[in-house]
């Protein structure tokens, strides 16, 4: 009895093991089937710069602009991407959305560029900003910015610069 008893514990341990083998590759595939549905878009290079050369580079690559500065471009690299996906970048200056902008991705890899500026031309108050960039509805990154103010009166600027968009 005490060898087929050995046996009995033998094949639980197998099966157990088969059991728990199994259970770890489909967890595995799980998380890779996941990753397919949601789309592997991915950034590769990204950029706040003052404007683009004529190859679509960024010229002046900066975090912080003075307050005379008229527009602000995010510059991005991107591979795998699926046909239709949808990209929307979102502008915020301090806690408020000010611009956003939705395209939808016609090639797998490529270079985009999105300018903030005002509809009258003039000049981005000075204050805190930032840009999110989003994937099929996945916030991929964020940046921030600022414009330097001259003064220390922002909340003035802040009021101006709601009433020209």
């Amino acid at each position: 009895m005490s060898g087929s008893s050995s046996r009995s514990q033998a094949g639980a341990l197998v099966f157990l093991g088969l059991f728990i083998f199994l259970l770890m590759l489909f967890i595995s595939w799980s998380f890779r089937a996941d990753n397919m549905f949601a789309g592997s878009f991915r950034l590769e290079d990204i950029q706040i710069c003052e404007d683009l050369d004529e190859d679509m580079k960024p010229l002046n690559v900066v975090r912080s602009v003075p307050d005379d500065t008229k527009q602000i471009c995010l510059w991005f690299s991107y591979s795998r991407a699926r046909e239709g996906d949808s990209l929307e970048i979102t502008w915020n200056f301090g806690n408020q959305t000010i611009q956003k902008d939705i395209l939808r991705v016609a090639r797998p890899n490529g270079v985009r560029a999105f300018y903030l500026l005002k509809e009258d031309g003039s000049s981005l108050p000075a204050g805190q900003y930032s840009v999110a960039i989003c994937c099929n509805g996945r916030e991929k990154l964020v940046e921030f910015f600022s414009v330097m103010p001259e003064s220390d009166d922002i909340a003035e600027n802040q009021d101006e610069f709601f009433d020209g968009y």
